[in-house]
């Protein structure tokens, strides 16, 4: 498939992660105290989207072996944006907190894929 296609599918799955995501904190916080049943399938796609368009481009780039540290960097915020929700479900940290990490983490995981700074 053409590098774009997978720029798209990688760029839909982040909106459809941070959808689900968001759904997934509201529900967090409100007094009902869980999140609709949708949301977290809707954070598992995204997930899941960003990772196969992620290494579509990283293919079509010809991105080998040692992986620059951005990259290895960007698993790391995937891997914790993805223990998020769960993190908040258990109560380990506030989900007014998950809030702000979420936006924090998702503003760093742009800059380290604009700017490739190691």
């Amino acid at each position: 498939m053409p590098y774009e296609i997978y720029k798209l599918l990688h760029v839909v799955g982040l909106l459809l992660l941070f959808l689900g995501m968001g759904g997934q904190l509201l529900g967090a916080g409100s007094e009902r105290g869980h999140a609709p049943k949708g949301t977290a399938t809707l954070h598992a796609v995204g997930l899941l989207a960003m990772l196969v368009g992620g290494f579509g481009m990283m293919a079509r780039l010809g991105v080998q072996w040692p992986w620059p540290g951005w990259l290895i960097t960007k698993l790391g915020v995937w891997l914790t944006i993805g223990a998020l929700p769960v993190v908040v479900r258990r109560q380990l940290i506030p989900h007014s907190l998950a809030w702000l990490v979420a936006a924090v983490l998702g503003g760093f995981a742009a800059w380290l894929a604009i700017s490739k700074p190691f």
